[in-house]
Protein backbone atom coordinates (compact mmCIF):
# COMPACT_ATOMS: atom_id res chain seq x y z
CA UNK A 1 0.00 0.00 0.00
CA UNK A 2 1.45 3.23 -1.08
CA UNK A 3 0.69 6.36 1.15
CA UNK A 4 -1.39 9.43 0.08
CA UNK A 5 0.57 11.43 -2.16
CA UNK A 6 -0.19 14.89 -1.51
CA UNK A 7 1.42 18.25 -2.94
CA UNK A 8 1.84 20.84 -0.79
CA UNK A 9 1.23 24.82 -1.24
CA UNK A 10 4.66 25.42 -1.23
CA UNK A 11 5.40 23.29 -4.34
CA UNK A 12 2.13 23.40 -6.46
CA UNK A 13 -0.58 25.56 -7.26
CA UNK A 14 -2.87 22.69 -7.49
CA UNK A 15 -1.50 22.28 -3.80
CA UNK A 16 -2.63 26.11 -2.85
CA UNK A 17 -6.18 25.69 -4.41
CA UNK A 18 -6.84 22.45 -2.46
CA UNK A 19 -5.69 23.77 0.90
CA UNK A 20 -7.57 27.15 0.31
CA UNK A 21 -10.81 24.96 -0.39
CA UNK A 22 -10.36 22.60 2.86
CA UNK A 23 -9.21 25.88 5.44
CA UNK A 24 -11.52 28.77 3.64
CA UNK A 25 -14.60 26.60 2.77
CA UNK A 26 -16.38 27.32 -0.50
CA UNK A 27 -18.88 29.62 0.95
CA UNK A 28 -18.35 31.77 -2.51
CA UNK A 29 -16.94 31.00 -5.89
CA UNK A 30 -13.43 30.33 -5.83
CA UNK A 31 -10.64 31.77 -8.61
CA UNK A 32 -7.21 30.37 -8.72
CA UNK A 33 -4.95 33.28 -8.54
CA UNK A 34 -1.47 33.15 -8.55
CA UNK A 35 -1.88 35.99 -5.88
CA UNK A 36 -3.03 33.32 -3.77
CA UNK A 37 0.11 31.51 -3.51
CA UNK A 38 2.67 33.04 -0.98
CA UNK A 39 5.55 31.63 -1.91
CA UNK A 40 4.88 32.62 -5.89
CA UNK A 41 8.46 33.48 -6.92
CA UNK A 42 8.99 29.58 -6.52
CA UNK A 43 6.22 28.23 -8.30
CA UNK A 44 7.33 29.68 -11.74
CA UNK A 45 6.45 27.87 -14.91
CA UNK A 46 9.91 27.52 -15.87
CA UNK A 47 10.77 25.57 -13.19
CA UNK A 48 7.07 23.17 -13.44
CA UNK A 49 9.63 20.36 -14.61
CA UNK A 50 12.17 20.44 -11.62
CA UNK A 51 9.50 21.03 -8.82
CA UNK A 52 8.03 18.00 -10.17
CA UNK A 53 8.92 15.35 -12.93
CA UNK A 54 10.45 13.64 -9.94
CA UNK A 55 7.25 13.25 -8.36
CA UNK A 56 5.37 11.60 -11.19
CA UNK A 57 8.39 9.97 -12.36
CA UNK A 58 7.92 8.43 -9.08
CA UNK A 59 4.43 7.62 -8.74
CA UNK A 60 4.63 5.72 -12.73
CA UNK A 61 3.12 8.95 -14.26
CA UNK A 62 6.37 10.02 -16.47
CA UNK A 63 8.66 7.80 -18.69
CA UNK A 64 12.26 7.12 -17.71
CA UNK A 65 13.15 8.77 -21.13
CA UNK A 66 11.40 12.40 -20.55
CA UNK A 67 12.28 11.92 -16.80
CA UNK A 68 16.04 11.45 -17.92
CA UNK A 69 15.75 14.49 -20.39
CA UNK A 70 14.76 16.81 -17.43
CA UNK A 71 17.34 15.65 -15.27
CA UNK A 72 19.97 16.32 -18.05
CA UNK A 73 18.63 19.97 -18.20
CA UNK A 74 19.23 19.92 -14.61
CA UNK A 75 22.31 18.72 -14.77
CA UNK A 76 23.49 21.81 -17.53
CA UNK A 77 22.13 24.34 -15.69
CA UNK A 78 23.73 23.47 -12.18
CA UNK A 79 27.33 23.15 -14.62
CA UNK A 80 26.24 26.69 -16.42
CA UNK A 81 25.77 28.59 -13.30
CA UNK A 82 28.85 27.35 -11.73
CA UNK A 83 31.06 28.52 -14.84
CA UNK A 84 29.35 31.79 -14.71
CA UNK A 85 30.33 31.64 -11.33
CA UNK A 86 33.79 30.59 -11.76
CA UNK A 87 35.11 32.63 -14.57
CA UNK A 88 36.30 35.88 -13.53
CA UNK A 89 36.76 39.22 -16.11
CA UNK A 90 39.96 40.59 -15.06
CA UNK A 91 40.39 44.95 -14.84
CA UNK A 92 43.53 45.12 -17.65
CA UNK A 93 43.11 45.81 -21.00
CA UNK A 94 41.49 42.99 -22.85
CA UNK A 95 38.37 42.88 -19.73
CA UNK A 96 37.36 46.45 -20.19
CA UNK A 97 37.22 45.49 -23.61
CA UNK A 98 35.16 43.33 -23.29
CA UNK A 99 32.93 45.03 -20.71
CA UNK A 100 32.70 47.89 -22.65
CA UNK A 101 30.92 45.94 -25.15
CA UNK A 102 28.49 45.56 -22.21
CA UNK A 103 28.50 49.20 -21.80
CA UNK A 104 30.15 48.98 -18.47
CA UNK A 105 33.04 51.80 -18.55
CA UNK A 106 36.32 51.27 -16.38
CA UNK A 107 36.03 48.01 -15.02
CA UNK A 108 38.17 48.25 -11.55
CA UNK A 109 37.46 44.82 -10.18
CA UNK A 110 37.98 41.42 -11.10
CA UNK A 111 34.20 40.13 -11.79
CA UNK A 112 32.91 36.94 -12.39
CA UNK A 113 30.35 36.77 -15.15
CA UNK A 114 27.41 36.30 -12.58
CA UNK A 115 28.05 39.23 -11.51
CA UNK A 116 27.80 40.69 -14.67
CA UNK A 117 25.06 39.09 -15.20
CA UNK A 118 22.95 40.64 -12.20
CA UNK A 119 23.41 43.60 -13.96
CA UNK A 120 19.57 44.57 -15.11
CA UNK A 121 20.40 45.90 -18.41
CA UNK A 122 22.77 42.70 -19.09
CA UNK A 123 21.10 39.91 -20.61
CA UNK A 124 22.63 36.03 -20.83
CA UNK A 125 22.64 36.21 -24.68
CA UNK A 126 25.05 38.87 -24.40
CA UNK A 127 27.49 37.24 -21.78
CA UNK A 128 27.76 34.11 -24.24
CA UNK A 129 28.42 36.57 -27.22
CA UNK A 130 30.58 38.81 -25.19
CA UNK A 131 32.82 35.78 -23.57
CA UNK A 132 32.13 33.15 -26.38
CA UNK A 133 30.49 30.98 -23.56
CA UNK A 134 29.59 27.29 -24.02
CA UNK A 135 26.55 26.78 -26.33
CA UNK A 136 23.30 25.31 -24.01
CA UNK A 137 19.44 24.99 -24.86
CA UNK A 138 17.41 28.42 -25.10
CA UNK A 139 15.74 26.40 -21.68
CA UNK A 140 18.50 26.03 -19.93
CA UNK A 141 20.28 29.43 -21.04
CA UNK A 142 16.66 30.87 -19.35
CA UNK A 143 16.76 28.88 -16.71
CA UNK A 144 20.34 30.15 -15.53
CA UNK A 145 19.36 33.93 -16.27
CA UNK A 146 16.44 33.65 -13.90
CA UNK A 147 18.37 31.66 -11.12
CA UNK A 148 21.39 34.48 -11.43
CA UNK A 149 19.44 37.44 -11.88
CA UNK A 150 16.89 36.22 -8.64
CA UNK A 151 19.61 34.29 -6.38
CA UNK A 152 18.81 36.52 -3.34
CA UNK A 153 15.32 36.77 -3.84
CA UNK A 154 14.72 33.04 -4.34
CA UNK A 155 17.22 32.57 -1.42
CA UNK A 156 14.99 34.19 0.86
CA UNK A 157 11.66 32.74 -0.24
CA UNK A 158 13.65 29.39 0.22
CA UNK A 159 14.40 30.20 3.88
CA UNK A 160 10.53 31.51 4.42
CA UNK A 161 9.66 27.98 3.12
CA UNK A 162 12.16 25.97 5.17
CA UNK A 163 10.58 28.40 8.16
CA UNK A 164 6.96 27.25 7.11
CA UNK A 165 7.70 23.52 6.73
CA UNK A 166 8.46 23.35 10.40
CA UNK A 167 4.80 23.84 10.62
CA UNK A 168 3.62 22.08 8.01
CA UNK A 169 5.63 18.91 9.27
CA UNK A 170 4.02 18.54 12.85
CA UNK A 171 1.10 16.64 11.54
CA UNK A 172 -1.87 16.55 13.87
CA UNK A 173 -3.37 13.09 14.42
CA UNK A 174 -6.82 12.44 13.28
CA UNK A 175 -8.61 11.80 16.66
CA UNK A 176 -7.24 15.32 18.42
CA UNK A 177 -9.48 16.50 20.78
CA UNK A 178 -9.53 20.12 20.80
CA UNK A 179 -12.39 20.79 23.19
CA UNK A 180 -11.08 21.82 26.74
CA UNK A 181 -7.89 22.29 25.23
CA UNK A 182 -7.12 25.84 28.14
CA UNK A 183 -7.29 28.85 25.86
CA UNK A 184 -8.53 27.97 22.91
CA UNK A 185 -12.04 30.13 22.47
CA UNK A 186 -15.11 28.23 21.22
CA UNK A 187 -14.97 29.80 18.13
CA UNK A 188 -11.69 28.28 17.34
CA UNK A 189 -12.51 24.86 18.55
CA UNK A 190 -15.52 24.90 16.37
CA UNK A 191 -13.39 25.72 13.33
CA UNK A 192 -10.77 23.30 14.06
CA UNK A 193 -13.47 20.14 14.56
CA UNK A 194 -14.86 21.62 11.77
CA UNK A 195 -12.35 21.35 9.25
CA UNK A 196 -9.86 18.86 11.23
CA UNK A 197 -5.91 20.20 9.63
CA UNK A 198 -3.83 17.84 9.67
CA UNK A 199 -0.89 19.95 10.51
CA UNK A 200 0.03 22.85 12.21
CA UNK A 201 0.45 24.67 8.77
CA UNK A 202 -2.64 23.94 7.61
CA UNK A 203 -4.40 24.92 11.09
CA UNK A 204 -2.75 28.43 11.07
CA UNK A 205 -4.78 29.11 7.95
CA UNK A 206 -7.73 28.87 8.91
CA UNK A 207 -9.45 32.03 8.92
CA UNK A 208 -9.81 33.26 13.13
CA UNK A 209 -6.81 30.69 14.23
CA UNK A 210 -4.59 32.87 15.66
CA UNK A 211 -0.85 32.70 16.21
CA UNK A 212 -1.32 32.14 19.98
CA UNK A 213 -3.92 29.28 19.26
CA UNK A 214 -1.41 27.18 16.77
CA UNK A 215 1.25 27.78 19.84
CA UNK A 216 -0.82 26.55 22.50
CA UNK A 217 -2.05 23.40 19.79
CA UNK A 218 1.65 22.76 19.35
CA UNK A 219 2.41 22.79 23.10
CA UNK A 220 -0.48 20.05 23.36
CA UNK A 221 0.96 17.84 20.93
CA UNK A 222 4.26 17.86 22.36
CA UNK A 223 3.02 16.62 25.59
CA UNK A 224 3.26 12.70 26.36
CA UNK A 225 0.65 10.78 25.58
CA UNK A 226 -0.71 9.03 28.94
CA UNK A 227 -1.62 5.45 28.61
Amino acid sequence: DREPFTLSRMESYIGVMIDDLVTKGTQEPYRMFTSRAENRLLLRQDNADTRLMGKGHKLGLVSDKVYDRCLVKQGAVTKEIKRLNTTKVVPNENGRGLTSKLGIVNLKNPTTLAQLLKRPEISYDQIIKTFNGASVSQLVGEQVEIQIKYEGFIQRQIQVVANQSKLENQKIPADFEYEGIPGLSCEVVQKLEKIRPSTLGQASRISGVTAAAVSIIMLMLKRPVRI
